[in-house]
């Protein structure tokens, strides 16, 4: 059986553990639901749901990641999962790469070509009539992706990855239809439904690249592409930016399974409204594990971004 992604999102609903490790779900009025921890991945929480300390202890002796949204788009989500791996070589590996200026450079050149190879195919994959001028933009993209090689310090890396999301997310604007008012990227709060699906796609990819890295013994706080910044996880960020296309690719898709009215848009942002959440997460299941032709699963994609990074560190592996 997959493992399942758990939604906790009722301000009523009561979560405990019962023996044998299963999770127990109630609230007034309904029969209560009982799943069994060895079959859950991931952990959302919206809202104030009541959940036990001896069910947070459990989800982090598992390494079940949770990721905390706010009930009302304010703020920043919240990770928790386990600690660190006892696995420690790779974790030095990583702390001599954050001080080594060149080795740092490598790598996120090499995540930012994965990244910007990705959104050409995104590009591609969305120019389903021919002449729209899509390929205009994704060949100019590939012609940044090409110059990464004369970007002389992590700076200019940045600036040539900034460049190519403008055009990126330009064509998007071009080629949406006009119902869902995409006109470009922006987030905190996210203000139109598809800033909302993609900041949330993001958050819970997070979750599970922070997952991912933990279990390798690497620290979600020391990054290379993403300067060291307190109170962020740079790491993780690092290892999201090849996966976006690939998260990319699902918000394109769950856009024809929803509509703008689908969605809760007040001064605190656009959020998902709570009936089309069960659609957003039965699609992300499904796509976290399927392989589509040239599209590789959301999981694999960031197995792989995790595995670049780890090739730079370890030079056996």
């Amino acid at each position: 059986m997959s493992e399942l992604t758990v939604v906790l999102d009722k301000n009523q609903l009561a979560v405990s553990l019962e023996s044998g490790g299963v999770l127990r779900m109630d609230q007034p009025g309904c029969m209560p639901e009982k799943i069994p921890l060895n079959l859950i991945r991931q952990v959302i929480v919206y809202g104030k749901p009541m959940v036990a300390c001896d069910v947070w202890r459990a989800f982090s002796e598992r390494n079940i990641p949770a990721v905390l949204l706010p009930s009302r788009g304010k703020g920043d989500p919240a990770y928790l999962s386990a600690a660190l791996s006892s696995t420690a070589v790779n974790r030095f590996g990583q702390y001599r790469a954050a001080m080594d200026r060149d080795l740092s450079l490598r790598i996120g050149r090499r995540l930012i070509e994965l990244k910007l190879s990705g959104q050409e195919a995104v590009l591609k994959e969305m120019d389903s009539a021919e002449g729209s001028g899509a390929c205009k933009a994704w060949d100019r993209i590939g012609e940044i992706r090409k110059d990464l090689l004369r970007a002389e310090n992590l700076d200019s890396l940045r600036g040539h990855e900034g460049a190519a999301a403008a055009i990126y997310f330009r064509e998007w604007a071009r080629q949406l239809p006009e119902k869902w008012g995409f006109s470009g990227r922006n987030r905190r709060p996210p203000k139109d439904p598809v800033n909302a699906l993609l900041s949330l796609s993001y958050v819970i990819a997070g979750g599970e690249i922070r997952r991912g890295i933990q279990k390798r013994g690497l620290d979600p706080a020391v990054g290379f592409f993403h300067a060291l910044e307190p109170e962020r996880d740079n790491m993780v960020l690092d290892i999201l930016e090849p996966v976006r296309p690939a998260v990319d690719l699902f918000v394109l898709g769950i856009m024809e399974k929803l509509s703008p009215r689908d969605f809760n848009t007040s001064r605190d942002g656009c959020r998902l409204s709570k009936p089309a959440r069960r659609t957003f997460y039965q699609a992300w299941a499904v796509r976290m594990e399927m392989e589509e032709e040239g599209n590789p699963a959301i999981r694999s994609a960031i197995r792989e971004s995790i595995r670049e990074v780890i090739r730079f560190l370890d030079p056996d592996y």
